[in-house]
């Protein structure tokens, strides 16, 4: 690898530790003539923000932690349908829930944490 691309690689690793392209372009700012190389990074997707609405059903309840863990259906714009533990906002929302209570709850797709539930069906 020759030295400028090395540089690219490098340049590129630091602004997005490993999430960047590096891509070499002549640097044509100046007037007349290429006077150098450029090197710009192209920035990979990034994940889903925002608040997102799910159901699914409670399979473990670890308050403590202030987690749930859900095996959910797809959460459509966010994931498919998986098990999958959470956190929650606040240890209250927790509180009442049942392994096997059918819910539906917000999240927060940024943090993973749970927002708010509400609980829609629960075994006997």
């Amino acid at each position: 690898m020759d030295g400028l691309r090395l540089w690219a690689t490098l340049a590129a690793a630091a602004i997005g530790s490993g999430a960047a392209e590096a891509a070499l372009a002549p640097d044509r700012s100046g007037p007349g003539a290429t006077r150098g190389w450029l090197v710009s990074a192209q920035a990979q997707p990034s994940e889903p923000t925002g608040y997102f609405r799910g159901t699914g059903n409670v399979t473990a309840i670890d308050p403590a932690n202030g987690a749930l863990t859900l095996d959910h259906d797809e959460i459509k714009g966010l994931m498919p349908a998986m098990i999958m533990m959470y956190r929650v906002r606040s240890p209250a929302l927790s509180a009442g829930l049942r392994t096997g209570d059918r819910i539906e709850f917000g999240l927060d797709a940024k943090s993973y944490t749970i927002l708010d539930v509400k609980v829609i069906g629960r075994e006997k």
